[in-house]
């Protein structure tokens, strides 16, 4: 058997990154590498597919509880008695208790399923139907259509000159971005990192803030006062563009720059620097990181940070925030045709009340809860019971705040699936594991943002394993929704590919078309507004929000202080995301694990001076609620009184239960003191702990 290329769509993130899998002689995929036709940088989770598709602790068949939930014991079970047993189970606690009995929660970032995952949950009914926005963008993408009408993206052009990477860090979390950053900086761009930790791009910048965490937002005012006092602003795009200047300019006056200094640890000379550069040196851009979500006031601080954009001038033109182009016709329809959006519960606004921990303040797109509200709802029935759940891909058990108590609760469920690769923390809480197949194990189509169709075949035809989508499939035919579904995948493929006039033999042959499909507008999308008027109610950018005010919210940005250090917990932990894993997973993969073998915390010299911490020491970092331990290591330019927690972390080589992971760190996040006011947003940064060395034999 002669070897052979395959072009195959990696799915294990957003940026679905085009790749290639070559053959041996028998026939078997024996590596994996970037497709070089479309400039691929890839990540190591990307790199190290193969070893996960082999793996020999990876859960193969649907496996079934047999000890008490926790216990992490399993028998195998067909597929047919699986979905047998979620269909009876799911309808029978629906039909006792009320459809919004039947949680969902969806994590990863997979835009090839969400449609699929909402057909079901739209069909079924459910207000319980959520992913992890609250903790993942849901803050910043809310705060730039309550500003701006819509969500600009940092677009990096010839003429871009500054730009700021704000709890973003791209050499760790998106590799295309960390590429485009560093050949602006070789364009001549500056750049500013705002960030508790001096990461590789504060290494290379310009301009480092090392923030305090938890005081973004007064960093933020601190700025925008400044370029008002000194007349930085764009004065010509501030009255032509916004409404609410006035009111800005009296409510900033209390934000003095020099108190600001104080509080963040920002010296006054980078704040001036900072703000001069982002009011004057424009166009520029901004990148808000996922560490803008995990506040308490994360809608709002980004919110300041967009009035920062706005006064400045730095949206919708060349080089700075710029509109996203728009899904093309074909792309709208099929997405409505798959999504089922006629059968969403939200069509009904007063069903969006029944999501549990609703809050009449919270943003009117808000479908989302914390694991706090959902933890009482299930031991204790309040608002009403919640008595089932589905996790597709997620990990609650390790991300969500309070999580030991989140953990606890789902011992009450009386059934609970899990659909993962592995026995991940939350799926040794489950009734029912199903296991996923990974992009090389099944057929599957992906189509880009120009309507280029593209195949990706199934090299591992007898796997066992089922995609997420034939999982979601078989689940709603399992509750009697047969007719809304599909008998095989490849009939379902045919019907993806309708909208786009595509056979799907003819795209195996050739493995890319192109649909040709024509956009609304322009590609380029820079102005538009500028010429038309933002797509708000009045045409303006709202910088004092008139909906926040009526809905009872704050109508310009207000800082409050998070829990404040004490003499008992006197230091600031925040958290990290890895270059090497996504999230929760692969730390089972030795080609992911022989680059970060154990949870690393960095601690700034002042801190390990008055611990006698060094670098190479396990820590413990503890908090009112848990504590954490990982290793030490002592660095330069940290925040001052900082931890920096890696995020993620648990050792599944050794952890075989989800109560006690030694270093996950957000076993010392609080409860529910410190969520948000306009959506359920939960604090994993800034939170005040104490910091010691963890004696031998402990």
């Amino acid at each position: 058997m002669e070897k052979k290329s395959y072009p195959v769509i990696c799915r294990f993130c957003g940026n679905q990154c085009h790749l290639i899998a070559k053959t041996d002689e028998a026939g078997q995929v024996a590596r994996v590498c970037p497709d070089r036709d479309y400039g691929t940088i890839w990540c190591h989770t990307g790199k190290n597919v193969l070893e996960l598709t082999g793996h020999k602790d990876r859960v193969k068949t649907p496996l079934k509880r047999t000890g008490e939930k926790g216990e992490n014991r399993w028998t195998a079970i067909s597929w047919e008695q699986a979905f047998k047993e979620i269909g009876e189970n799911f309808k029978r606690i629906m039909d006792t208790y009320g459809r919004d009995a039947l949680l969902g929660i969806r994590g990863y970032n997979k835009p090839y399923f969400n449609a699929f995952y909402e057909r079901l949950f739209n069909l079924i009914g459910t207000a319980n139907s959520m992913g992890a926005a609250n903790m993942c963008h849901m803050a910043s993408m809310g705060a730039y259509r309550e500003t701006f009408g819509f969500a600009p993206a940092p677009k990096i052009t010839d003429k871009t000159r500054f730009i700021v990477l704000w709890g973003s860090n791209p050499y760790h979390t998106d590799k295309r971005a960390a590429f485009r950053i560093s050949n602006a900086q070789k364009r001549g761009a500056k750049l500013i990192v705002i960030d508790p930790c001096r990461n590789r791009h504060a290494r290379e910048a310009d301009l480092f803030l090392p923030v305090q965490a938890g005081t973004d937002m007064l960093l933020a005012l601190g700025m925008i006062r400044m370029i008002i006092a000194r007349e930085w602003y764009d004065k010509e795009f501030v009255e032509k563009y916004t409404e609410g200047f006035n009111e800005l300019k009296e409510h900033v006056k209390q934000y003095d720059p020099g108190a600001v200094s104080k509080r963040t640890g920002i010296s006054m000379e980078s704040l001036e620097a900072a703000a001069k550069m982002i009011a004057l040196e424009k166009p520029g851009v901004i990148f808000l990181g996922n560490a803008m979500d995990h506040n308490f006031d994360g809608f709002q601080k980004c919110r300041a940070i967009d009035i920062l954009l706005a006064i400045t001038g730095n949206i919708d033109l060349d080089g700075a925030m710029t509109g996203r182009e728009p899904m093309s016709d074909k792309a709208k329809e099929q997405r409505g045709r798959i999504a089922l959006p006629e059968k969403s519960p939200f069509r009904d606004p007063t069903r969006r009340e029944k999501i549990v921990g609703y809050s009449e303040h919270f943003l009117d797109n808000f479908n989302e809860s914390s694991g706090v509200d959902l933890a009482k709802a299930i031991q204790e029935g309040d608002p009403y019971p919640v008595k089932a759940a589905y996790v597709l891909g997620g990990n609650p058990a390790m991300i969500w705040e309070n999580r030991n108590r989140l953990t606890e609760a789902f011992k009450d469920l009386e059934f609970m699936v899990v659909t993962d690769f592995f026995l991940t923390p939350t799926a040794m809480m489950a009734d029912i594991v199903l296991p996923a197949a990974t992009y090389l194990e099944y057929e599957s189509v992906y189509i880009d943002g120009d309507d280029n169709i593209y195949y990706s075949p199934n090299l591992f035809p007898d796997s066992g394993q089922k995609s997420d989508l034939e999982i979601l499939n078989e689940m709603g035919k399992s509750l009697g929704y047969t007719s809304y579904f599909w008998n095989t995948m490849e009939d379902y493929w045919r019907e993806f590919l309708d909208v786009y006039h595509v056979d799907l033999d003819v795209l195996r042959k050739e493995s890319k078309i192109s649909a040709g499909t024509s956009k609304e507008g322009s590609p380029d999308m820079t102005g538009r507004f500028r010429e038309k008027g933002f797509p708000t109610d009045n045409g303006k950018i709202h910088i004092f929000s008139r909906k926040m005010k009526e809905q009872g919210n704050d109508p310009l940005p207000v800082y409050h202080e998070l829990l404040q250090a004490t003499e008992e917990y006197p230091y600031i932990s925040t958290n990290y995301k890895s270059e090497f894993f996504y999230h929760t997973a692969g730390r089972m993969i030795q080609g992911q694990r022989k680059h970060e073998k154990e949870a690393v915390a960095f601690i700034g010299e002042d801190v390990a001076r008055e611990t006698g911490i060094r670098t190479g020491d396990i820590l413990v970092a503890a908090s009112p609620y848990g504590e954490v331990e990982q290793r030490a290591e002592v660095v330069e330019n940290m925040a001052r009184r900082t931890v920096a927690l890696a995020h993620g972390w648990w050792y599944p080589e050794e952890e075989k239960t989800p109560f006690d992971l030694r270093a996950c760190s957000n076993n010392i996040v609080p409860d529910d003191q410190l969520r948000g006011r306009e959506l359920p947003s939960f604090t994993t940064r800034g939170v005040p702990c104490k910091i010691y060395k963890k004696k031998k034999g402990n």
